[in-house]
């Protein structure tokens, strides 16, 4: 997995980098497949912003995230993508349960 972290106003320390590296390797957990994720950190006004985009299973997913503290926005930036990621995930397995019982309703009829 490829992770680019791209700065917008904030200075990306080494901490901060781990930070995220340790963060986003749990999405490889959720999802093997996934090739590249692209972080942005930036400053508003006060609040700190962190934005996501995760290409996985072919499909991307995007999440933005802001709050007082940088830490606390990676945080729930995680949480909102491991969130899509999921509920992509159970679609596509409530989908093959519905053809299933269409399979089975029609074998019956017979």
């Amino acid at each position: 997995m490829q992770i680019t972290i791209t700065n917008d106003g904030i200075e990306v320390t080494d901490a901060l980098k781990q930070y995220l590296l340790d963060k986003f390797k749990r999405l490889e957990r959720i999802t093997p497949k996934t090739t590249e994720v692209h972080v942005t950190l930036s400053l508003e006004n006060l609040a700190q912003i962190a934005k996501a985009l995760v290409h996985a299973h072919g499909t991307e997913f995007y999440a933005r995230a802001q709050s007082a503290d940088l830490y606390t926005a990676i945080d729930d930036l995680t949480h909102k993508i491991e969130l899509q990621i999921n509920k992509h995930k159970q679609k596509g397995k409530e989908k093959r349960r519905d053809e299933s019982e269409k399979y089975n309703k029609d074998a019956e009829e017979f």
